[in-house]
């Protein structure tokens, strides 16, 4: 079982909790719907066929996520992280789903092609071996998560799905944060799974290939996110990626 913190620091939920009430923002309220320009909109249709496939994406987060939180059942920190990413996760599914609707996009996403997107799924789970490399998974996805919406942001004409997708991409770098945090609490514990972190980043599988199989990208070898990505494993461990990969352990 991996403690929380019980005293000192500040509780890992908390600090979570925390930032998602300062980063929150209203789907009714806070996005100018009245004032989408469906012209300007599809200017650019390779946005919207990505779009399109992104809302599938965190259509699919319950999936995912309900995994996640039977596998770690025994640490509160996880259950707030992952409830929240929950939440937010149909947040974006619900927002970018809106859009579209607003726009009239064709075809528009169904309620049978999500459940179709889960359909075997269901028995599908994370056991305690595979944890920590689904864990990495999960943080590297919200890390490029966070690159995907903010470069499509920065390439959008429409000035409100520009301001929907910063918000997006605002509460992704909180997500992958959030992961971090669990596994940087998991490598204080034991810093014997530091390889299997590696090993992990090494090979690292978006989660949106569960539901849609390519994964959509908003600028493609995004030197930046790849950067970071790198850089973000090794805070974590302490050793660099490429150090790792070189030395083919």
């Amino acid at each position: 079982m991996i403690a929380t913190q019980e005293s000192g620091t500040r509780r890992l939920y908390a600090r979570t909790a925390s930032a998602a009430d300062r980063g929150a923002w209203s789907v009714e309220r806070d996005i100018a719907w009245y004032a989408v320009d469906r012209r300007r909109a599809f200017e650019r249709p390779e946005i919207l066929a990505s779009l399109r496939d992104a809302a599938l994406i965190e259509s699919y987060h319950p999936v995912n996520l309900a995994r996640l939180l039977k596998a770690t059942w025994d640490d509160v920190d996880a259950s707030v992280v992952f409830s929240l990413e929950l939440y937010e996760g149909f947040k974006h599914f619900h927002a970018l789903r809106w859009y579209l609707d607003v726009i009239r996009y064709d075809p528009p996403i169904t309620d049978a092609e999500l459940i179709e997107l889960r359909r075997g799924q269901e028995n599908v789970e994370v056991g305690e071996e595979d944890l920590i490399e689904r864990l990495v998974d999960f943080m590297l996805s919200e890390h490029l998560a966070h690159y995907f919406f903010r470069r499509l942001g920065e390439q959008a004409t429409e000035p409100v799905l520009a301001d929907l997708l910063s918000k997006i991409s605002a509460d992704e770098v909180r997500h992958a944060q959030s992961a971090s945090d669990l596994i940087a609490k998991r490598i204080e514990a034991d810093r014997s799974v530091v390889p299997r972190v590696l090993e992990a980043a090494s090979h690292f599988h978006h989660f949106g290939e569960q539901a849609i199989g390519t994964v959509p990208v908003a600028q493609p070898g995004d030197p930046i996110a790849i950067q970071t990505f790198a850089h973000r494993i090794e805070r974590l461990c302490g050793v660099r990626l490429v150090d790792h990969i070189k030395s083919g352990l």
